[in-house]
């Protein structure tokens, strides 16, 4: 039944990361496609500064949901083994879940750049490493870059996604500290340490992309 279920929860995956909530958001609240206006990135920062901050918080909120809900459904219902098989079906659904909020089927394959989104996935699998990689980022740009226009919202995400694989790798070489229910500190098998660098490598690539269709004129969407 594994090839079946992979069959049907990858698909889902892709469909719940192409539900675009800053473009539909926008669109209801504003009468406006986010994808022409400002930086033309259909994301939380976008609609921040276009539409209003209180309706960027609700895009992050279902951002962050849709990269999130989807695997801890997931884990429950079909994948519950945390062995090499269950962990590789939840991280191709995490990846497809990214890749359907860049490239998404219902608004012409036209999307973001996934930072919210890949903020659920990491919570998913790493929430302590990733909640320790986020703070330190953010103390990084109060301390260094907080005078810099959108400082919160473009240089502590450059900051956390590599720091967030870095502090995987350190927890599981050095420590080993369970705090309660599924919630750990290290400890972690070399195939979650494997997907997150992976997972870390691939944001960063979608949004070199990003950069250069900008420089390029295009449509950086």
């Amino acid at each position: 039944m594994y090839p079946v279920f992979l069959m049907i929860c990858l698909p889902v995956a892709y469909l719940s990361g192409s539900i675009n909530f800053a473009i539909l958001i926008s669109r209801w609240a504003r009468g406006i496609d986010i994808r022409t206006v400002g930086s033309r990135n259909p994301g939380t920062a976008n609609v921040g500064r276009e539409v209003g901050k209180g309706w960027a918080a609700l895009v992050f909120l279902g951002d962050l949901a849709k990269g999130l809900v989807p695997l801890i459904l997931a884990k429950a219902l079909v994948f519950p083994e945390g062995n090499l098989s269950d962990y590789l079906a939840l991280f191709l659904m995490g990846m497809l879940v990214i890749t359907g909020h860049c490239w998404p089927v219902f608004h012409r394959f036209k999307g973001g750049g996934g930072l919210a989104t890949s903020i659920g996935v990491y919570m998913f699998f790493v929430p302590v490493e990733f909640f320790l990689a986020l703070l330190v980022s953010y103390i990084a740009v109060v301390l260094l870059f907080r005078k810099k226009q959108y400082a919160y919202g473009q240089i502590v995400p450059m900051f956390f996604v590599p720091l967030a694989p870095l502090f995987v790798l350190l927890s599981t070489l050095f420590v080993q500290l369970k705090l309660g229910g599924t919630f750990r500190v290290g400890g972690h098998p070399w195939y979650v340490v494997a997907g997150i660098s992976l997972l870390s490598l691939y944001i960063v690539l979608i949004n070199i992309r990003i950069v250069k269709g900008r420089f390029s004129g295009t449509n950086s969407v």
